[in-house]
């Protein structure tokens, strides 16, 4: 079956006018290239040998079942995709490998990979500085390592950790010269205990070392959620979330190592932050609204009720009603939030996305009248991609999840030939779905168009939820602080 694209970027034409575009989404662990000028392609490309064993294959029943793949077990889905400011390279970050993968998009948008370096810990976020030379890497420990986006010609270091074998010291041949017949009082048995456990666990385990070129920059003592680079009156910073509620704003190399200040206020975990046009800073994620910063001097702007108004959009629809069943007890995750780059408002103008929710909801912010509305979708919003059409306008593009049922993570939908992507366009304000814009991209997103030489996609049910929902579980459980 085709999985729906858990992420997507697009790159717009040289010009604002010149109306071309070329989108890029990660469905599973394939990428997916689809250009307005018609130019196609997947990476990676199968062999022949593969492309023979699909096509023997016999063509799905109306209901496709979820199955398991042996070979899609091994291979790595991306969790998140970086394109650099000059629109020349693809940076992509896969989870079970923790490689963060670096490629050339060249004239007919196919992509050579240049460089696969794996993290000794798992990638959460990435971003590029302002002139693409370096990436930035955020992980599930804390740490923020720099990476330079092509690796130096006259650096011949393999780009895979490295095993070292531990050398044996006095701790490991350590053997406790009481025994149980010896000790006597409570507080020493548990310390022979202790000792006894120890040595049980034999010698170090072999310790695992990266040769390529990477620098730590900063550490938080939480699980780092996203990372934003900005650059103001000639000064970088770097701006990180995590899971304590924490919004740090460090310096950016060389002094990333200096805290400038921390922007308090959220009550749950943070999972997304957005820069805006005019420089101010959105994040969301855990609680019932969203926070515009001030992030220069640290100051709470403005709250946006972001709970509210997806209450209120899932009350206007009938066929989501069981989706807020609970209204006092019902929590919203923040998936996404970003930049629309085009207005005709003289305010900020963004779009949010939460989890398991099918809908898009528009903020413009700073403004006095409620502009706040939603934009209704087929299904789950998964990801968004912009492209700019003029200065005032602009098309996205919506991931959509096809086979679960709109409104729900966990139940599978009986028909689905849904489309996997959406396209709206903002015209005067106002967002209109784009029916030209989805007809040009109907390989791109249309189930059962994709390139045969790609091949079905297999995967369990469960993995494909815990794929594509996972923000939810950065939610502290009652008494986790205590």
């Amino acid at each position: 079956m085709v999985l729906p694209f858990q992420c997507l970027v697009a790159r717009s034409g040289p010009t604002a006018t010149s109306h071309e575009w070329t989108l890029f989404g990660a469905s599973s662990s394939k990428l997916v290239v689809q250009s307005s000028n018609g130019d196609r392609s997947i990476w990676p490309e199968q062999d022949d040998r593969v492309r023979q064993e699909d096509e023997t294959q016999e063509p799905p029943g109306k209901r496709i079942k979820l199955s398991v793949s042996k070979d899609t077990e091994k291979k790595p889905n991306f969790l998140s995709l970086v394109l650099s400011n000059d629109g020349q390279y693809l940076v992509g970050v896969t989870g079970e490998d923790k490689c963060i993968r670096v490629f050339q998009i060249d004239s007919q948008n196919r992509l050579q990979q240049l460089s696969e370096r794996c993290m000794l810990r798992r990638p959460c976020s990435i971003t590029l500085s302002s002139d693409d030379s370096t990436i930035l890497c955020a992980d599930k420990f804390g740490d923020v390592y720099a990476l330079p986006l092509l690796p130096s010609p006259d650096e011949e270091r393999p780009e895979t950790p490295v095993i070292q074998e531990p050398v044996e010291t006095k701790e490991d041949t350590f053997a406790p010269a009481a025994t149980v017949l010896t000790v006597h009082s409570g507080r020493n048995r548990k310390t022979l205990e202790e000792q006894l456990k120890q040595k049980a666990k034999g010698p170090a385990k072999p310790r695992e070392i990266i040769k390529f070129k990477h620098d730590l920059l900063l550490g938080h003592v939480s699980m780092l959620t996203d990372i934003v680079f900005a650059k103001t009156d000639s000064r970088t910073y770097i701006i990180t979330a995590d899971r304590d509620e924490h919004i740090r704003i460090s310096r950016g190399p060389p002094q990333a190592h200096i805290i400038e200040g921390f922007c308090f206020g959220h009550e749950a975990f943070v999972n997304r932050l957005c820069l805006t046009q005019s420089g101010s800073l959105v994040s969301g994620g855990g609680d019932d609204h969203l926070f515009v910063w001030d992030w220069k001097n640290y100051q709470l702007i403005e709250k946006l009720p972001i709970r509210d108004v997806v209450l209120d959009h899932i009350n206007s629809r009938a066929e989501l009603g069981s989706a807020a069943a609970d209204k006092d007890n019902f929590k919203i995750a923040v998936t996404g939030i970003w930049n629309v780059p085009s207005s005709s408002s003289k305010n900020d103008e963004i779009l949010v996305a939460c989890e398991g929710i099918p809908a898009l909801f528009h903020f413009n912010i700073g403004s006095a009248a409620t502009t706040d509305t939603a934009i209704p979708l087929n299904g789950n919003a998964l990801d968004v991609a912009f492209v700019q059409t003029s200065q005032k306008s602009c098309t996205v593009f919506v991931a959509i999840d096809h086979v679960h049922k709109p409104g729900s993570t966990v139940l599978v939908r009986d028909d689905q030939n849904a489309p996997r992507l959406q396209c709206f366009s903002n015209t005067d304000g106002r967002w209109q779905e784009d029916v030209t814009t989805e007809e040009a991209v109907g390989w791109f997103g249309s189930q059962g168009q994709e390139d045969s030489r790609a091949g079905p996609e297999l995967i369990d049910e469960k993995a494909l939820r815990d794929m594509l929902y996972n923000v939810e579980n950065l939610r502290k459980r009652p008494g986790a602080e205590d």
